[in-house]
């Protein structure tokens, strides 16, 4: 057998052991398994580099994300500031507003025949009206200053602020006091300077962003509260919403039922604006003939139009908090707040009257209206033509936009165009309940904006002895 043979082969040869030949083109074990084995490391580097740029553009990503999350937040509290300065200048312009309205300004004819262009009588109205002169003077502040973050500038400031000719605004030098001492005794002039220079007064006014705010008059709007005061002032109230709502202008909005397949109309809207507010719980009637006592109380209730609604709520019988509310009240849709939401106000006093002092057309024509006599109707009023004339007279007699009117100039621009007034305006033009000149109640609307981030702040203020009482308030 050959395994005997080798062994005796091996043994022939001293005993000493020495591999078996291979075979030509054979390959070692050792050699095999570096086969094997090859590229393993390359593999193992791949991955390892795909696993490290996974991680690394993971944490490149979640930094980016952090820091522009820490940014917009920095703009947020930014932008939410830069409103709050809107909202508390605009505050400080409503209290100069309220002391120029307690100052007395005497007649105005002498000084307007000075000026070149208004001698012979002041401001001229249109189509042949005649002169007209205005015997007072109503500042409106707020209509003629803008409330941005520049007016703040130009009155504070600022580090590193540039000049109006692009140069660095210089600081004043650090002044050292040669007695200075500090607490340990060193009296070196280094120290002292160090100490003045860390104690040096810090200009206000060094910001990023900017605001703007706009001011608007609450008390030119028809006050939707005032429809529960009784007498005449809530008549007046009443048939001027009635000529709004029935406008041949807004004639579609009673044409459609409502979301909850509800209609109504003009009148029913009114009545149940305020039997909202009222403190009973019969649902009103309205006689718009009767100057004393115009909403009396029916018989059914006046939570029933509510019926029909999913889910049904009660009437709140309160005072209205806000103009959003509006919305829960029976007639009111989003078409309706879309044609009236910018001539209804809820937040001034139930015994404020509108002002005159408008510039919406619709509200002037408002104004006209009661400002005429209920008992004598002149059928002109209702002729579009000349109501947009009348219109035209009194803008004209205002001088400039900034320069509101008072109650007498008005009613004399509209006697002038052969309109009759009511007598209880005519009769006592400075106490009469139906039309004023001057308001106490204002919105203020402040955006403030920093970077990419904005932020509104809605405030309404109903001037006080202070800086105005806060009626309303809301953040965006």
């Amino acid at each position: 057998m050959p395994f005997p043979y080798f062994q005796q082969a091996s043994r022939r040869r001293g005993g000493a052991r020495t591999s078996l030949p291979q075979a030509p083109g054979a390959a070692s074990p050792g050699r095999r398994r570096d086969k094997r084995s090859r590229g393993v490391a390359l593999i193992i580097a791949l991955v390892s580099i795909a696993l490290l740029t996974v991680v690394a553009t993971e944490f490149a990503y979640n930094s980016r994300v952090d820091l522009q999350l820490a940014s917009n937040q920095r703009d947020e509290v930014r932008a939410y500031y830069m409103a709050r300065s809107g909202i508390a200048l605009g505050r400080l312009l409503l209290r100069f507003q309220k002391q120029v309205d307690q100052t007395p300004i005497p007649n105005l004819s002498g000084l307007m025949n000075m000026i070149p262009g208004l001698a012979g009588g002041g401001a001229k109205g249109q189509a042949g009206a005649q002169n007209f002169q205005p015997q007072s003077l109503n500042i409106q502040l707020w209509k003629l200053a803008r409330v941005d973050c520049h007016m703040l500038k130009g009155l504070v400031k600022s580090d590193g602020a540039q000049g109006v000719d692009g140069r660095p605004v210089e600081t004043d030098p650090v002044q050292v006091d040669p007695k200075f001492k500090m607490d340990d005794g060193d009296e070196s002039p280094g120290a002292a300077t160090q100490v003045a220079a860390q104690m040096q007064r810090r200009s206000f006014g060094g910001f990023d962003g900017c605001f703007l705010a706009t001011i608007s008059d609450e008390e030119e709007k028809l006050n939707v509260m005032r429809l529960n005061t009784g007498g005449a002032e809530a008549q007046a109230t009443a048939a001027r919403m009635l000529d709004m709502f029935a406008d041949k202008r807004f004639e579609f909005l009673w044409q459609q039922d409502d979301a909850n397949h509800v209609r109504s109309t003009p009148q029913d809207t009114v009545i149940a604006l305020k039997d909202w507010a009222d403190e009973d719980t019969t649902q009103s009637s309205f006689n718009p003939k009767d100057p004393t006592n115009p909403f009396v109380s029916g018989f059914a209730d006046e939570g029933s139009p509510y019926s029909r609604y999913q889910p049904r709520y009660e009437v709140k019988n309160a005072r209205f908090d806000s103009l959003d509310e509006l919305y829960r009240v029976h007639g009111v849709n989003d078409r309706f707040m879309a044609a009236f939401r910018d001539r209804l106000t809820v937040y001034p006093d139930i015994n404020s009257k509108p002002n005159i002092n408008t510039d919406d057309p619709i509200m002037l024509g408002l104004a006209i209206m009661s400002a005429a006599d209920p008992n004598r109707p002149d059928p002109r009023l209702t002729d579009p033509v000349f109501l947009n004339e009348l219109i035209s007279r009194i803008r004209a007699a205002r001088m400039f936009n900034f320069f509101g009117m008072s109650v007498s100039d008005f009613v004399g621009v509209v006697e002038q165009a052969g309109i009759a007034v009511n007598p209880l305006i005519k009769g006592n033009v400075q106490q009469n309940r139906y039309l004023g000149d001057k308001s106490k109640t204002f919105t203020i609307k402040s955006v403030g904006e920093a970077g990419s981030v904005q932020k509104t702040l809605t405030a309404v203020i109903r001037l006080d002895d202070g800086l105005g009482k806060l009626v309303y308030y809301r953040e965006e």
